[in-house]
């Protein structure tokens, strides 16, 4: 739901990744913020519109916790896990930071 009074916000929706992917390209030249969502499983297939993907923007956006939500992240990716409490900082950074976001995308 929009939260933003007088002001619209739009969900858009495809039979496809690819029509998907199109479509949120097309929106964001008109300049709206964008916010491309995909399944999990498709994070590390790489599309033309990769930079407007939640998980891209998660990774890249300056923010408060944002630092240390990458420094957790590398440090997991590099040592293959990380200790329960770190793994639980982890998720609930990346989880403000997603609904962030969200709240700004158009």
């Amino acid at each position: 739901a929009c939260k933003r009074p007088n002001e619209p916000c739009v969900l858009v929706a495809a039979p496809s990744n690819v029509a998907v992917d199109q479509l949120a390209q097309k929106i964001s030249q008109t300049g709206l913020k964008v916010v491309r969502l995909c399944a999990k499983s498709r994070e590390d297939v790489l599309s033309p519109c990769q930079h407007l993907t939640l998980h891209y923007q998660v990774k890249h956006v300056e923010a408060p916790g944002a630092e240390l939500f990458r420094k957790l992240l590398q440090l997991k990716e590099d040592q293959g896990g990380l200790r329960a409490e770190d793994e639980k900082q982890l998720f609930n950074l990346r989880k403000r930071l997603e609904a962030q976001l969200l709240e700004a995308a158009d």
